[in-house]
């Protein structure tokens, strides 16, 4: 089928009002998604099959990209990316190496099997002890049908709803009903699989299941089934009116809250976070879905426990859940995944949408610092680590590619970051090294398709009226922002469409403090809560807020290690000690004036 594919369903994202206009060097959120497009795009092996080179290692010279199994190369990983690709382009209007998103899309095509799943291949990535059979993850089946959710968005062409539609019946074909929930009794499945007549939920450490299947406790496979396919069932019901979909949502929903999520408070007990998360995400998907508020309450509760697992000030939550055994046994500074970051932010946005919460001080937080500074922009920095941190006893790894790889890894996100460096140090080697999985490229996909959903929320519209929830640099339909925040306390808004505005303040800001002129005449606004009203504003007008900014010093021990943290308005702009491998909060905007490129895309908003 992939091969029939006579289009690039990517072009679609580059429709759009180009147009070049001076902007502040401060964070700028399309230009982050125009840079993940580089590593988006740079991550295949089109030698096999377009298998994903899912590790980046910077530990040795020189770096090197490398597949690490069958499953994240063409099934788990690879639809990610298709979604994020599509969520950048949208953002920054790039068409850098436009044509790997169809090649891409057109492998996920070719593995799709008679029943609706996808397959993985078994003649390419032979190395790998996972390549001799035909065998599908429920992961990779929720993932595309997110990537499916993104592809009826852009374009008019029903193949995508018809591919998700029969995705749908074969995974409730593979459910079993139980009380008011629905369960899967592994996450791995092989071509004609049909439930055991007399299955009973994940019991732990399945012999011939999916990785997360194979860990004694059975809550893994719970989250596992539930995370990416009840996330991407509620995306298809909302764009289809398929009523399977809905229920699938929801008994996926159900099994979480039944079974792993049940304390009214929030707590719960699983290693991962990240995975975690992402079960969370898929309940809160399907309460915004269905209206269902018992759902929604367990998600905020989940959502402020979570926050507090971490340090809400910076946004830096870890790998391994706190208190539990693997992070009390991984050492001293135990590290961040990009996935943990975005999907908080995401849990942010979505419980401030459904009106559980005023999150936009964490969501501004926590992407103006772990967010922006874990992804990787500059392929110089090699250069600059001591010798003595990086290996020099290279084993080769199978299908490595070692051609420009820093390069061609900008745009990418951490995998394993701590307070002050992307890449994280073994300080129980002596001497010290470098680990040797620098980024892994399921945070690089989680990472930039967040940078979409936040740079979508900064601008929105409710009631009639234009709303401005962050303060960042954006280009829209109704209002261009320039953000000189945090170099100095001034926001422009220059007006492109006649309405009603008001403007979110945040809470590092008096905000009886501001001072607000519209060209240049100094005006009184009204205040309700944390937003700035304005009447009706006029076509061409520019507001201009001006605050009082400063900076401010403090000690905080994050992931177990001390720092001394600067903070002016809601960014870090100094840490102590400076980091060694990849230092963080080094490279500060300047604020100045530049004229750059800005685009506005015809498809004004995805359902995400």
């Amino acid at each position: 089928m992939g091969k029939n594919l006579s289009h690039n369903p990517a072009l679609e994202c580059l429709r759009g009002n180009r147009y070049k206009a001076p902007v502040p060097d401060t964070l700028d959120l399309a230009d982050r998604a125009a840079q993940s497009v580089n590593a988006l795009t740079n991550a295949w092996n089109s030698d096999e099959g377009y298998a994903l080179n899912f590790i980046a290692d910077f530990s040795s010279k020189p770096p090197v990209l490398y597949p690490n199994n069958h499953t994240d190369a063409f099934l788990n990983i690879p639809p990610k990316f298709i979604e994020a690709l599509i969520l950048t382009r949208l953002a920054s209007g790039t068409d850098l190496n436009i044509d790997v998103d169809k090649h891409v899309i057109e492998t996920q095509l070719d593995l799709l099997g008679n029943d609706g799943l996808t397959y993985s291949p078994t003649n390419v990535l032979t190395h790998f002890d996972d390549s001799n059979g035909n065998y599908s993850e429920i992961w990779s089946e929720g993932r595309l049908l997110i990537a499916l959710a993104m592809l009826m968005q852009i374009e008019n062409n029903p193949i995508w709803e018809t591919i998700a539609l029969k995705k749908i019946d074969r995974i409730m074909s593979l459910t079993k009903q139980q009380d008011d929930f629905l369960y899967l009794w592994r996450g791995r499945y092989w071509i004609g699989d049909t439930p055991p007549a007399h299955h009973s939920e994940p019991k732990g450490n399945l012999k011939n299941g999916s990785l997360l299947d194979r860990y004694p406790n059975p809550a893994m496979s719970i989250i596992y089934s539930v995370g990416s396919t009840g996330y991407g069932a509620s995306l298809i019901y909302r764009l289809t009116g398929y009523e399977p979909a809905l229920r699938l949502s929801q008994g996926l929903a159900r099994w979480a809250l039944k079974r792993v999520f049940t304390n009214p408070d929030g707590r719960w007990n699983i290693y991962h976070f990240h995975h975690s998360l992402f079960a969370i995400m898929a309940m809160c998907q399907y309460g915004y879905t269905n209206s269902d508020e018992e759902i929604l309450e367990r998600v905020h509760a989940c959502y402020n426990w979570a926050r507090l697992m971490g340090d809400p000030s910076i946004g830096y939550y870890t790998e391994w859940m706190p208190g539990s055994d693997l992070y009390l046994a991984s050492g001293q500074g135990n590290t961040v995944e990009t996935c943990e970051v975005a999907d908080m932010i995401f849990l942010g946005l979505y419980m401030t949408k459904t009106g559980q919460g005023d999150y936009w001080d964490d969501v501004d937080r926590w992407t103006r610092n772990m967010l922006s500074e874990g992804q990787f922009l500059d392929s110089s920095f090699h250069n600059n680590i001591p010798d003595s941190y990086l290996h020099s006893d290279i084993t080769h790894k199978p299908y490595e590619d070692n051609v420009l790889v820093l390069e061609k890894s900008v745009g990418s996100f951490w995998g394993w970051m701590r307070a002050n460096d992307g890449l994280k140090i073994d300080y129980q080697s002596t001497p010290p090294k470098i680990i040797n999985t620098s980024i892994m490229h399921c945070c690089t996909a989680n990472g930039a398709r967040t940078l979409y959903f936040v740079w979508d929320s900064i601008v929105t519209e409710n009631s009639g009226e234009i709303q401005v929830n962050l303060l960042l640099n954006r280009a829209s339909p109704s209002v261009d922002i320039n953000s000189y925040l945090p170099v100095k306390g001034k926001v422009t808004l220059q007006i492109k469409k006649p309405n009603k505005f008001s403007v979110r303040i945040p809470s590092w800001c008096n905000i009886a403090h501001i001072k607000v002129e519209i060209d240049g005449t100094p005006i009184k606004v009204n205040v309700d809560g944390r937003y700035l009203k304005f009447g009706k504003l006029s076509t061409g007008c520019i507001v201009t807020l001006n605050m009082p900014i400063k900076d401010n010093t403090t000690h905080r021990v994050i992931g177990e290690i001390p720092y001394k943290i600067t903070t002016r308005g809601a960014n870090v702009t100094a840490i102590e000690p400076r980091g060694i491998g990849y230092p963080l909060f080094q490279n500060q905007s300047t604020g100045l004036d530049k004229t750059a490129e800005r685009f506005i895309p015809d498809i004004a908003s995805i359902d995400w």
